[in-house]
């Protein structure tokens, strides 16, 4: 099972899946991304630690979306990701593909961003 939850810092959206993104649930990850990318045109942030499960259907999620948001220069990182998943992003070649932050304060260093400035009305 996935339970997926956005929040707003600022203008970031942060997606915070929970659960395992496998076989049964990666279409819906997908699915929620996909509307993330056409709700908004600033970076993708998304919190990996609840997530304890990835399998190739899950890292094909991750995929696509990266590749929609590259031509139109939006970032697109993952953070905070357990060790078990870091392992399979690690193995698959997928750290060459997708940027992984090691926290949220990285991830928004790396997408240009500083949590004060996105807070800022």
């Amino acid at each position: 099972m996935l339970t997926i939850e956005d929040t707003l810092e600022g203008d970031v959206k942060i997606i915070c899946p929970t659960g395992k993104l496998d076989t049964l649930t990666a279409k819906t990850f997908e699915a929620h991304l996909q509307s993330c990318v056409e709700d908004g045109n600033g970076p993708l942030l998304v919190d990996m630690s609840g997530v304890d499960y990835v399998t190739s259907f899950g890292l094909r999620s991750i995929l696509i979306v990266a590749k929609k948001l590259a031509p139109f220069g939006r970032k697109f990182i993952l953070f905070a990701t357990n060790p078990s998943v870091m392992d399979v992003l690690r193995v698959s070649g997928f750290l060459k593909i997708v940027t992984v932050a090691e926290n949220q304060d990285a991830a928004f260093d790396m997408a240009g961003l500083s949590q004060t400035e996105s807070s800022d009305p």
